[in-house]
């Protein structure tokens, strides 16, 4: 007899395996099933981003990620003449992992797969989900397996990572808002041999008179994801020959592909769900959304989706987080995908312009403009930073909230003290992170060796991080510990409270975890020139901050996430 599941997930591709690993981490038993009856032999989504690898990193299986896969660090436009029009540099700053990684989604389903089964948890593969109903304790779920056999599990709740045609969102009667393009494009994944020397971690991309021919790098040898957008005829029969053919009609005549792995042809699709959630049943992933995709957003997204909800599916099923908090998983993860539809809808009509273009004036007009905007300095940043993810955030979230004392209470020109900033101070504080962006990953020097800030905060609980300020005196730490010592008591293990201090060992009497930041560039980076603090979320984005550091405004926060002292 198997336990009974606290959490069914139906899918079992990056999404659902990525959620099950979540959960699992944060505590709770999971059942994950999937009618295919193994992972795909596709390669599908290729791109994984920074803030993703973030996530990886979260989960425990970031080794094994980065092991498998090939960064790519640039994005390279020529003419179908072979001039380069513009080099975009997808470095970013911020984050260790400022590239983008080649693994196909096959290679990274494999990997979570692996961690899962290292975990006791075996995806149950030729298991579908034929019907479900609910009701205020709980889920119940018909499932049928290849024999035909019929299982009725009851759970608390149920998380459908299904895809674009999800059972799950269709028993819920979601709509599933959009259109498809009338733009259509083919994929394969094959070797190519460039009659001259290219980069091997970069895109290649070449604008010929047809429309544009992209190739993206894979893990081994010369080995590319070869893009044809707007092809002639998206219904022919697809075949190396093919796409040798067109990658010489549109860029150099003499590279070569061969050895295909995989081929696939497909009309893009610009899809939202009307909600993420009804009662105790969620969904995630492509179930939720699909979009083009220009930036390589889509698995990205969904595996985001899956670390957005699940400390908050934890807290919740576990009676330690108010049944509210659930509503904030939609209340985040749709308006931000509604935005990326956005952009990449914008993306992919251009795109389908750009291919449109005839005529050689036309056609030179482009490629200057591709030129001039595409060398831009602010141009590549922002490129670079929207497609690394890194600055997604929820700033008007219900659960970013801060707390500064009055203005008139500041001083002009004093030194600050516990009870009021100096304007100085305040200044500094306002132009800091602010709730709901993600926690930036510092860097420093440390006594005898490099510092970082994530390496600090790992684990599934919050992180309460106190800055005593730079101008601290030890006596200005008796309330920074009778602090720490109230939400210690109240919330337990789920809040870890962390000092910041500028001296070379944490000052006398401070028992719990320190961060030593002796040159006060953490300090500086969090505009802690006065004393203050901030709330971590289990998912890395800042949820409270607070100058000066009081109890009361944190406690009424907390409150509104917890249902009762943990202690």
């Amino acid at each position: 007899m198997r336990p009974t599941p606290e959490v069914l997930i139906v899918g079992a591709g990056p999404v659902g395996l990525a959620l099950a690993l979540d959960l699992h981490r944060h505590g709770l038993a999971v059942r994950i099933v999937d009618q295919a009856a193994a992972p795909s032999t596709w390669s599908k989504a290729q791109a994984i981003h920074a803030r993703t690898l973030e996530v990886f990193e979260h989960l425990g299986v970031i080794d094994a990620i980065l092991a498998g896969g090939k960064p790519f660090r640039g994005f390279r436009a020529h003419n179908q003449a072979g001039e380069e029009l513009a080099h975009v540099s997808l470095a970013i700053h911020g984050s260790r992992y400022n590239y983008v990684l080649s693994l196909s989604q096959r290679e990274t389903e494999l990997r979570l797969i692996e961690a899962l089964a290292e975990r006791g948890i075996e995806v149950e593969r030729e298991v579908r989900l034929d019907a479900l109903r609910q009701d205020d304790g709980g889920v119940e779920a018909e499932l049928v397996n290849a024999a035909g056999e019929r299982e009725v599990l009851r759970v608390p709740w149920l998380v459908g990572c299904d895809g674009a045609h999800s059972t799950v969102r269709h028993a819920l009667e979601i709509e599933f808002e959009g259109f498809q393009y009338v733009s259509a494009l083919i994929q394969a994944d094959v070797r190519i041999e460039w009659p001259t020397p290219l980069p091997d971690d970069e895109v290649i991309t070449y604008i010929g008179d047809d429309g544009p021919v992209a190739a993206f790098p894979l893990p081994g040898e010369r080995r590319y994801r070869l893009i044809v957008f707007n092809p002639p005829d998206v219904d022919a029969e697809l075949s190396v020959e093919l796409f040798d053919q067109l990658l010489r009609s549109r860029g150099p005549t003499d590279a070569r592909v061969s050895d295909p792995k995989w081929m696939v042809a497909f009309r893009i699709h610009c899809r939202l769900a009307a909600a993420y959630r009804r009662g105790r049943v969620m969904i995630a992933g492509d179930a939720a959304h699909i979009h083009s995709p220009a930036g390589g957003q889509g698995m990205n997204m969904g595996i985001q989706d899956a670390h957005n909800l699940a400390w908050k599916l934890a807290l919740v099923a576990r009676g330690r987080g108010r049944p509210e908090l659930l509503d904030t998983y939609e209340e985040e993860r749709r308006p931000l995908a509604r935005d990326v539809l956005s952009w990449t809808d914008v993306a992919t009509r251009n795109m389908t312009t750009v291919a449109g273009l005839r005529g050689p004036i036309a056609r030179g007009l482009r490629n200057q403009m591709i030129r001039v905007m595409g060398n831009l300095g602010f141009v590549q940043s922002r490129m670079a930073q929207t497609i690394s993810m890194l600055e997604v955030g929820y700033p008007k979230s219900s659960l970013a909230a801060e707390s500064q004392v009055d203005l008139w209470r500041t001083h002009l020109f004093t030194a600050s003290d516990h009870e009021a900033p100096s304007l100085r101070d305040r200044l500094a504080f306002g132009g800091a992170p602010a709730p709901g962006q993600r926690l930036p990953d510092l860097t420093w020097i440390g006594d005898d060796h490099e510092e970082r800030l994530h390496d600090h905060l790992q684990g599934t609980a919050f992180h309460l991080l106190l800055f005593p300020g730079l101008h601290a005196r030890e006596d200005d730490l008796a309330a920074l510990a009778t602090l720490a010592r109230g939400v210690e008591a109240r919330h337990g293990d789920a809040i870890r409270v962390h000092l910041v201090h500028r001296g070379a060992a944490p000052p006398a009497g401070w028992e719990g975890a320190a961060i030593p930041d002796r040159e006060g560039m953490v300090h500086e980076v969090f505009g802690a020139h006065g004393e203050c603090l901030y709330l971590i979320r289990p998912d890395g984005h800042i949820g409270f901050r607070g100058q000066p550091a009081q109890q009361g405004p944190l406690s009424a926060y907390l409150d509104r996430i917890f249902t009762r002292p943990q202690g």
